[in-house]
């Protein structure tokens, strides 16, 4: 004797609605797939923006410290304050951290949404940034 298969929930609601039922949920899905595209289209273009300012600001800042801060080692002879490279690299993290703080709001990114996962994740591309084009100029 063949057994009998469960019929989920959701198929038996559609049995017992009839085709006005069917109806009011297929209209219900074609809704629903045209927000969740316009959703998905908005949350990667926040996506490209997220990961293209961080990178650009680590640029530029690789080019401001080798302007500012030269190698960031201690050169004889030198005169003035030489700063290392780790105080740099505290500063560069400070800075981009604010300055993306407060520009991506005028960018249309919902910072209010951030948690510490994406916080990390657009400082380690700026850090990161940052470190290879100073490294690349220095040479």
């Amino acid at each position: 004797m063949a057994k009998k298969r469960k019929r989920s929930k959701s198929a038996q609601n559609g049995a017992a609605a009839g085709p006005e039922g069917s109806k009011a949920a297929d209209e219900k899905m074609i809704t629903g797939s045209k927000n969740d595209a316009a959703e998905r289209r908005r949350a990667r273009s926040d996506g490209i923006v997220m990961t293209m300012y961080p990178a650009v600001l680590g640029v530029i800042f690789g080019f401001a410290s080798l302007y500012l801060f030269g190698t960031g080692v201690p050169e004889e002879g030198s005169v003035g304050m030489i700063y290392p490279w780790y105080f740099v690299m505290v500063l560069v993290i400070g800075l981009t951290f604010y300055i993306q703080k407060f520009t991506f709001p005028y960018l249309k990114i919902k910072v209010e949404d951030f948690k510490a996962k994406d916080w990390l994740y657009v400082e380690f591309i700026a850090v990161d940034l940052w470190l290879v084009s100073w490294t690349i100029l220095l040479n």
